[in-house]
């Protein structure tokens, strides 16, 4: 694409930015709002920031010229940040880590769910290509020289006795190869000669010709068929390489090329105007500054008959010197006591508090569940800002003829500021030092006089501790970072790995997740959903350093799923994705080294002191569950638990500013001590069994790319019978299936689901007893536990706010109670005893039960039956869908353990006996 095409797609990208910082400002206005008005604004948001990154990330990939990339990246960050702070406030309204598309927003946009998924920003990697290539060869040479070679199939050797008897082998299978075929030509010519008396007939020639033609019309038949399943999209295209996408790839890779010109004129040319200004103009704006600073200290002290003092650098200099008002104003603040007025109101206040009651308390307790304030933004003011200065400098800018060079007058505006105020800060320790004389010259006149001179006050630090951090002692500190690389690299601490997307991590994402939330149930997340969890959780988070230092801080993430569910795959597509540098402290990677105490503190200094000089770093563990098992196996030598006590001190160290993530992996973490385990992890992601969409996109994809993909294969019956099985192990099934030779006769024998089930019947699939143990060990997650705290104490407040609106009811119908000529209000008790019954919302819902079992046994002519049955069309108004009369009859059924309760209900004495039995039941 031109210069042109992209300058219009930033423009574009400039209104778009504009639309969603109004609708995110608005949020904020709001303040303190219920979940259900944040919800969808917030979901909104999410797919516009989404889309946002991806057209930055494009925009900033191709754009050519330098100094408008600049503002591009300050822009994409930005928005990349908001994104990710705007996923923080969607984990605290749904109280989970799964964010699931809006339909109605996705809707509005006109955007698809795929690209509603974030991007990874290309120059996460791109700007680092040759810093992750050396590494990466610095690695291979350490692991070369220690003998640690990548292992390569060894070559077949042979003996000459071998090879002749191969050579003849084949020369003998050659032979009758072609005896056979010339002793069938032979045998066909005598039957030709045997059927052939004189010319041929008419018939036979009709004959031939009626199957010829027959061939003819069904092969063109079957060619017009595949062309308009093509043409629809039923049938896959042959797997080739594009000659269009390939042409477009090396367009990009050219307009790369000359960025990297442009890069690098701009950046010279940095230089050069810097030194030109500097020759123009130092010594002029040193003597304006200097000047400046004289007249003003010179009327300072005419006005106070005394020098001012002058601000360090840290304070802002001659700057906030001449910002100040007034000339008498004292740099301490006085302490304002707290007037009489305020305390009587503070302890009026105090006192309402004390009095409140036990409704409004409860009232208070259901508001606060039910209400949100979102995370304050640390981002959101840079978007605005970056948008309004590209605005305001490139929107309109048409005046130049080269729109890919840097622009001159830019460079020179920006230099002059910081021009001056490295002049200005020059100029001010000058002035420090001849004000520090004066004060001397003038103290001394004074104590001449037989005044006594000021001492000068030593400014009182108030406060308590420092909040600093303790520094951390350095215990390797005269070697080089090179030496400890090469140390962590030779003891296998840091590892290579193959380079990974992580869209090639496939799977569906759960497209009716947003309607199950709006029906009140969680929905189960799927493999897309992962996929996207990881991107926000530890990919975007790495690949920035701004992102990182003011983003929601994540230290550390747990992964967890059956063996070859693709934890380790997910592991390298994170380092691959962000150039990350892999340690891995796994207890069978690191037993024999550095051993003993000393030994085990030199290795966690020197992980985390390497991991800090090259990051982004991911440290890695697996088999996570093993250092806090209670029992270790008497068969596992590796000593899981040398790093039990020191791995929260490792994560904790992890501070904002460091691009680095602890990742665990485990298959079994409910063996381990779950209160030490989630004191390690801040986020817990469990990778859950493929369903049938992402089975199913699996097997198109891998078949589609090998060329087996074919009519006569079943893929709904290959994902239905493949159910059972982690995607791991029906690729690994998949390649034992199509061998070279498989490959080979792919054209003349089409591969079939037999073959493949035939090879998953040797491999051990995921039992419901692991799915049954992971199922229980999710429900006692941090995150999930929470949610469901506040569900059961949301659903406790809702009983008693009805069993309160009860009471008050009965008190209306019953009256109030005269004692000792005065009225007051009858007691609970005494409702209970005058009603008989304990629960008025349970007889309520006991007689909706009654009325709805009644009209189920109706004949189908009658109205109340077609009523209930009946199903309104149309579109409902945004937001929660309104609970239905069935709605409320379903959940009470459920609630007093009648399942299918339709069915149940045309059975009039067991309804009837069932609803009897459910009056004792204390959850209706």
């Amino acid at each position: 694409m031109s210069n042109k095409t992209y300058n219009d797609l930033i423009c574009d990208t400039s209104e778009l930015i504009g639309e969603a910082t109004q609708i995110d400002e608005a949020v904020f206005e709001a303040g303190i709002a219920e979940r259900i008005v944040f919800q969808p604004l917030l979901l909104e948001l999410r797919i516009r920031y989404t889309v946002l990154v991806s057209r930055l990330d494009t925009i900033y990939d191709q754009l050519l010229q330098p100094q408008k990339r600049l503002i591009v990246k300050r822009l994409l960050e930005a928005c990349l940040g908001r994104l990710l702070e705007i996923k923080y406030d969607l984990v605290e309204l749904y109280l989970s880590d799964y964010t699931y598309d809006d339909d109605e927003a996705l809707q509005k946009l006109q955007v698809t769910p795929q690209e509603a998924e974030p991007c990874i920003p290309q120059y996460f990697v791109r700007e680092r290509e040759e810093e992750i290539e050396t590494r990466r060869k610095f690695i291979t040479d350490i692991l070369t020289k220690l003998g640690h070679e990548i292992t390569k199939p060894p070559s077949i050797v042979l003996t000459e006795q071998q090879a002749i008897i191969i050579i003849q082998s084949h020369e003998r299978a050659r032979q009758g190869r072609l005896r056979g075929q010339f002793m069938k030509e032979i045998r066909l010519l005598k039957e030709k000669g045997r059927d052939q008396k004189g010319e041929m007939s008419a018939t036979a020639a009709t004959a031939i010709q009626r199957v010829w033609r027959g061939f003819i019309t069904r092969r063109m038949t079957k060619k017009r068929k595949r062309a308009e399943q093509l043409l629809i999209g039923m049938e896959l295209p042959p797997y080739t390489e594009s000659q269009a996408i390939k042409k477009a790839e090396e367009v990009k890779e050219n307009r790369r090329a000359r960025q990297k010109e442009h890069e690098k004129e701009y950046q010279e040319a940095l230089v050069s105007v810097e030194d030109q200004l500097r020759i123009q103009h130092t010594e002029k704006i040193k003597e304006r500054i200097g000047d400046e600073l004289r007249r003003w200290i010179s009327e300072y002290y005419e006005r106070t008959n005394r020098l001012p003092e002058f601000p360090s650098e840290e304070g802002g200099g001659s700057r906030a010197m001449f910002s100040r008002q007034g000339t008498g104003v004292e740099s301490e603040l006085s302490k304002s006591p707290v007037s009489s007025k305020e305390s009587k109101k503070s302890k009026e206040s105090k006192d309402k508090k004390s009095t409140k009651t036990d409704d409004n308390k409860t009232k208070d307790e259901m508001e606060d569940l039910q209400n949100y304030k979102c995370l304050n933004s640390s981002f959101l003011q840079d978007v605005i800002n970056a948008n309004e200065e590209f605005e305001d400098m490139w929107k309109f800018r048409d005046d130049f003829a080269d729109h890919e060079r840097y622009q001159k007058d830019i460079i020179e505006r920006e230099k002059m500021v910081l021009l001056e105020q490295e002049i200005r800060n020059m100029v001010d320790e000058m002035m420090r030092n001849e004000l520090d004389l004066l004060q001397a010259a003038f103290d001394k006149d004074r104590a001449h006089k037989g005044k006594k001179a000021k001492k000068p006050q030593k400014k009182v630090r108030r406060g308590g501790k420092k909040n600093k951090k303790k520094k951390e002692k350095d215990l390797t500190p005269d070697r080089t970072t090179e030496s400890l690389f090469e140390e962590l690299v030779a003891n296998g601490i840091i590892r290579p790995y193959p380079i990974v997307k992580i869209d090639d991590y496939i799977g569906e994402k759960n497209f009716i997740g947003s309607e199950m939330r709006k029906q009140g149930q969680e929905p189960t997340p799927c493999l897309g959903d992962i996929r996207q969890l990881i991107k926000e959780y530890c990919i975007l988070p790495l690949g920035s350093e701004h992102v990182k230092t003011n983003a929601p801080l994540i230290r550390s993430v747990l992964l967890t799923g059956p063996s070859g569910s693709g934890k380790k795959m997910l592991l390298h597509a994170i380092c691959s994705e962000v150039g990350a540098m892999l340690f891995d402290l796994t207890p069978s990677n690191i037993v024999g080294k550095y051993p003993g105490k000393s030994g085990l503190i030199m290795l966690i200094h020197l992980v985390m002191k390497v991991s800090r000089l090259l990051q982004p770093s991911v440290i890695w563990m697996d088999d996570a569950e093993k250092p806090f098992m209670k029992k270790i196996p008497k068969t596992d030598k590796t000593d899981p638990k040398r790093l039990k006590k020191d791995l929260a001190k490792i994560i904790k160290g992890i501070c904002p500013e460091d691009r680095v993530l602890f990742i665990g992996t485990s298959r079994m973490p409910w063996e381990a001590e779950q209160k030490l385990l989630f004191q390690c992890y801040t986020k817990v992601i469990q990778i859950p069994r493929a369903d049938y969409g992402s089975i199913s996109l699996m097997w198109r994809t891998k078949l589609h790319r090998a060329g087996a993909l074919s009519q006569r294969l079943d893929i709904s019956c290959l994902s239905r019978v493949s159910d059972s099985y982690t995607i791991g192990t029906l690729i690994s099934a998949l390649d034992d299936v199509l061998t070279t030779k498989r490959r080979l006769q792919l054209r003349v024998r089409a591969l079939t689901a037999h073959e493949v089930a035939v090879q998953l019947s040797y491999r051990e699939p995921v039992y419901a007893e692991h799915d049954a143990a992971s199922e229980i060990w999710w429900y006692k997650t941090p995150l999930e536990r929470r949610r469901q705290k506040v569900l059961q104490r949301l659903e406790e407040l809702e009983q008693e706010n009805e069993e309160k609106s009860a009471r008050k009811i009965l008190r209306r119908i019953f009256g109030a109670v005269c004692e000792d000529n005065q009225w007051r209000s009858r007691y609970n008790q005494e409702l209970y005893d005058l009603y008989q019954e304990l629960n008025v919302a349970g007889h309520i819902k006991l007689n909706r039960l009654r009325w709805a079992g009644h009209v189920e046994r109706m004949d189908e002519a009658r109205v109340p039956k077609n009523v209930m049955a009946s199903n309104p069309e149309g579109r409902r108004s945004r937001g929660r869908p309104k609970l239905r009369w069935i709605d409320g009859v379903n959940k009470d059924a459920k609630k007093v353990g009648i399942a299918n309760w339709k069915s149940v209900a045309r059975d009039r004495p067991r309804w009837k006996k069932l609803l009897d039995q459910a009056k004792a039941h204390k959850g209706l």
